[in-house]
């Protein structure tokens, strides 16, 4: 196949999957990390693609959230990962909070343990539906048909009387002041669940470090363990505390 046929179904699958990695281009076209690499910076030159580390993204990324559906229409493997990560740190007759996103739905859909779970996601609580050994409290109110959640200030004021083991966050933005989400109900729900935590545990991938997010769930000092998909950089490393533990998923945690 020659470069230029490559590279137009490269920009194909990009625009499918929303980001691809270097060992994607390689699987994918079955070519050799240079080719790939070769590939990538073709791209880049020709202004066509954003490059990051390790991949590629497509140049209009981070100037809008994708809404729940089309998130999950677009999961992936490393996502898959992460949601499997996560299963590992429930314990039975804990008490957690889950917040509404596409790698929590996979952990719940995985989750069957003597526990109580709270959520304001219409997805988890039909996931967990079919767990017979979870306990399930759903929060009520209006419900946000773009994100699936559900919203009002009584489920507000039932999260003050809670104090959950941990707290599962997600999020569509990460930067040195906070962690976001895309919008302000969901955030205000959320972050009065991290408020009531003892432990708080977030799932994202590597590419949430775009952040085109306004409404912050908490600061990066609130994080205990962030479950990801590849190894930050030393400057994404540093937005959080010492004390914030770092998991590649499938890897041992980094202190």
């Amino acid at each position: 196949m020659s470069q230029e046929k490559r590279i137009e179904l490269i920009k194909q699958l990009l625009e499918e999957r929303q980001e691809l990695t270097t060992k994607d281009i390689m699987s994918e076209f079955g070519v050799s990390q240079d080719t790939a690499r070769r590939d990538i910076v073709l791209l880049a030159e020709r202004g066509e693609v954003k490059r990051t580390h390790g991949g590629i993204l497509p140049l209009d990324f981070g100037n809008q959230v994708l809404n729940f559906q089309k998130r999950l229409s677009l999961f992936t493997k490393e996502k898959t990962r992460i949601a499997l990560e996560a299963v590992n740190h429930f314990h039975a007759h804990h008490v957690y909070f889950i917040d509404a996103s596409t790698i929590l739905l996979k952990t719940c859909q995985n989750l069957n343990l003597p526990l109580t779970v709270i959520t304001h996601s219409l997805d988890n609580c039909m996931a967990l539906a079919e767990q017979s050994k979870v306990t399930v409290k759903a929060l009520g109110g209006t419900f946000d048909h773009e994100s699936r959640f559900f919203y009002s200030d009584e489920a507000l004021q039932e999260l003050d009387n809670v104090a959950f083991d941990t707290v599962f966050i997600a999020a569509s933005g990460i930067d040195e002041h906070g962690i976001y989400i895309l919008k302000q109900e969901d955030a205000k729900i959320v972050g009065r669940a991290v408020e009531r935590a003892r432990r708080v545990i977030l799932v994202a991938e590597h590419q949430k470090f775009v952040n085109t997010s306004y409404f912050r769930i908490c600061k990066p000092d609130r994080v205990s363990l962030f479950i990801t998909d590849q190894p930050l950089t030393p400057a994404e490393r540093a937005i959080f505390p010492k004390t914030t533990k770092i998991q590649v998923a499938g890897d041992e945690v980094i202190r």
